[in-house]
């Protein structure tokens, strides 16, 4: 994104087009575990879709504990006391 004479424009390609602020752009691909150019990382946001079952339990246990026992959750990621389990 870049600004010219007071309008806010992309390049696409070779050409440079208006820039609206709604626009969405996304990009899928077949490959497995897909690579990018460091630059190319800091100006996209990458969604890894790619998921286990052990994974989804995992994210959905910790946005139970999150939404019903927030003191649960702040005990288990600081390994205090609290949680003999947890202690390191």
């Amino acid at each position: 994104l870049f600004k010219q004479g007071g309008r806010v424009l992309i390049r696409v390609g070779e050409q440079d087009v208006d820039y609206d602020p709604a626009f969405k752009f996304y990009m899928t691909t077949k490959l497995a575990n897909p690579h990018y150019l460091p630059d190319v990382c800091i100006k996209a946001t990458l969604i890894n879709f790619v998921i286990t079952l052990d994974g989804l339990e995992d994210q959905l246990l910790g946005d139970v504990v999150r939404a019903e026992r927030k003191d649960l959750e702040e005990c288990d990621a600081g390994g205090h006391a609290c949680c003999p389990e947890t202690s390191r």
